[in-house]
């Protein structure tokens, strides 16, 4: 039998807080898209906000490690 490689997603955002919506969309492109994993990667300054994130780069990643 032919092994396959690993298909992994990655999402991008801010993160501040992550939550129910981020899960949600990940776990839709999982499903939609045969994937194995998404790996979350917080965005350290968002170009499209004008205001930075509440918390600090490490929180957000942390958040996300939750």
């Amino acid at each position: 039998m032919e092994q396959r490689d690993k298909q992994i997603g990655i999402m991008g955002g801010t993160f501040d807080p992550i939550h129910c919506g981020h899960l949600l969309a990940a776990e839709q492109a999982r499903d939609q898209m045969r994937l194995d994993e998404v790996w979350f990667m917080p965005s350290s300054k968002p170009p499209h906000k004008k205001n930075p994130p509440g918390a600090t780069p490490k929180q957000r990643l942390d958040m996300v490690k939750l």
